[in-house]
């Protein structure tokens, strides 16, 4: 009995044949294109669709460009969205265009050179999912392959999310006015950002550069104003999650990256160059905005605390970003830029807390021994401030000895006289006429005690009274030594090559 089965390519052949509407799904998400069917291209496309979506090569393009004509033209006098998602476009050339109305190219393909030179896109301009497998040029600030974006003006939302840039991209001088977005976009070659102004949000979050990028004297957000009623700073452009395949090739140089956000984003071997940090408000050291941002930001979700800890935020995550940080500058020798990090890095292991009781919490982080630390020489990057603490020390116990009493330690064979014993009860209760060194005398002989018990002299003029006398030495000694060591520690990392 003869198999009546139709081979498959023929049951194809024939479902392809009865489709008179192009099936493909556009932006909306609910509204088919419906064009009529270019023609089944084999090889090209998988289902019949219209010219504007089919990957046939050798389709026309004069067509595609009157199709592309009437949608935009369309589009803009009704002021919708010019929709041109999933188009396959064999040429793009649209130089000094200006788009009036909103444009999608979701997911759009351009196999050969796009020219967008000095294109103006006055509204909303999405290109997320789109393929540039050729160069795209917007007039000095390539895509693609030498392709450019020179002076283009992007007055709305500019979306790139997911873009993926197979050749050079080149952005150079383009300006965004309102929010910008590559999340997630792939950098196969070159990104070039540079003297692009971004005067609102840049999300580069999940963003993959695969060689190189260059941020030379790009404009972030700087701004630095208060969000209303947060005290909230407005984050610039945001690279969480961002991925450096060669760190030592991405460059950001002379730009302001006071607002920018890097948390979860390895820049240890970035290069930075002459850019500007935001300052803290007391000491003006270099810091970074995740310490700032609000947590009820999208773009600052990470840095919300675990919900098995009790701290106010991340401050683990943070602490990683500063030694990164401070890694980066120590390895090109910039000891001072690399301090800074290193006191931010501290202060978050400071506020690091592992107590749930907010009395014991404010405890450890002002009287741990990494607050003290603080205290005494800024987590070892101020030589002042040791200095200034010894000296008050030394003046402190000067005054401290009187109390329990100095006694006169006289060379073998000298018989002391008045002065064998000196404390602040002795000076009181006896006429200073009578007293023979008198107030500053007293207190000259206490310094001199002080000085010699910190400089470690074994032979003192006038010894401390047993017992508290002695303690009050002991404690002086592990004082003195300590803030000696900080001392010295801080004029090494301070001056060190």
């Amino acid at each position: 009995m003869a198999d009546k089965t139709e081979p498959l390519e023929t049951v194809r052949s024939s479902a392809m044949n009865s489709v008179t509407h192009c099936p493909i799904m556009m932006s909306s998400g609910h509204e088919h294109c419906g064009r009529s069917i270019y023609h089944p291209a084999p090889g090209h496309d998988e289902e019949p669709v219209c010219l504007m979506h089919s990957r046939d090569p050798q389709k026309s393009d004069s067509e595609f460009q009157q199709e592309f004509e009437r949608t935009l033209t369309e589009a803009t006098d009704r002021k919708e969205v010019a929709d041109f998602t999933r188009f396959f476009f064999p040429s793009a050339k649209y130089a000094r265009r200006e788009f009036k109305t909103r444009c999608r190219f979701d997911h759009a393909a351009f196999t050969q050179r796009a020219d967008f030179s000095e294109a103006t896109f006055t509204q909303s301009v999405i290109f997320s999912d789109a393929t540039f497998e050729q160069s795209a040029t917007f007039h000095c600030a390539s895509f693609m392959q030498t392709g450019y974006f020179y002076q283009v003006m992007f007055k709305q939302e500019a979306n790139f999310s997911r873009a993926m840039f197979l050749q050079d991209a080149v952005f150079s001088h383009a300006t965004f006015k309102q929010d910008a977005f590559f999340l997630g976009a792939g950098f196969t070659l070159e990104a070039n950002f540079e003297e692009v102004t971004f005067a609102k949000v840049v999300l580069f979050n999940q963003a993959k550069f695969l060689v190189s990028a260059a941020f030379r004297e790009t404009v972030f957000r700087g701004d630095k104003k208060l969000e209303p009623e947060t005290d909230d700073t407005l984050p610039g452009p945001v690279f969480s999650l961002a991925q450096f395949s060669h760190p030592e090739a991405i460059v950001f140089y002379k730009t302001y990256l006071g607002q920018a956000l890097f948390l979860n984003c390895d820049v240890s071997g970035v290069n930075f160059s002459s850019v500007t940090w935001r300052k803290r408000k007391r000491g003006g050291k270099r810091t970074v905005l995740e310490e700032k941002v609000s947590l009820d930001r999208p773009v600052a979700s990470a840095l919300r605390p675990h919900p098995d800890s009790h701290d106010e935020r991340n401050y683990v995550l943070i602490a990683e970003l500063y030694q990164q940080l401070k890694r980066n500058y120590d390895d090109r020798k910039d000891y001072w830029t690399a301090g800074d990090f290193h006191y931010g890095e501290m202060e978050m292991k400071r506020l690091h807390s592992r107590w749930r009781w907010r009395p014991l919490r404010w405890l450890d982080q002002h009287f741990s021994l990494v607050a003290l630390y603080k205290y005494a020489s800024a987590y070892g990057e101020s030589y002042t401030m040791p200095l200034l603490w010894l000296v008050f020390f030394l003046a402190a116990f000067a005054f401290l000895y009187p109390v329990p009493g100095i006694e006169f330690n006289p060379p073998p064979g000298n018989i002391p006289g008045w002065l064998g014993y000196v404390d602040w009860r002795t000076f009181f209760y006896t006429h200073p006429a009578e007293h023979p060194s008198g107030f500053w005398g007293m207190i000259l002989h206490s310094l001199m005690t002080s000085i010699s018990v910190a400089g470690f002299q074994r032979e003192l003029r006038y010894v401390p009274s047993y017992p508290w006398g002695r303690m009050f030495a002991l404690f002086e000694l592990l004082l003195t030594t300590t803030l000696g060591g900080l001392f010295l520690l801080a004029i090494r990392r301070q001056f060190k090559r």
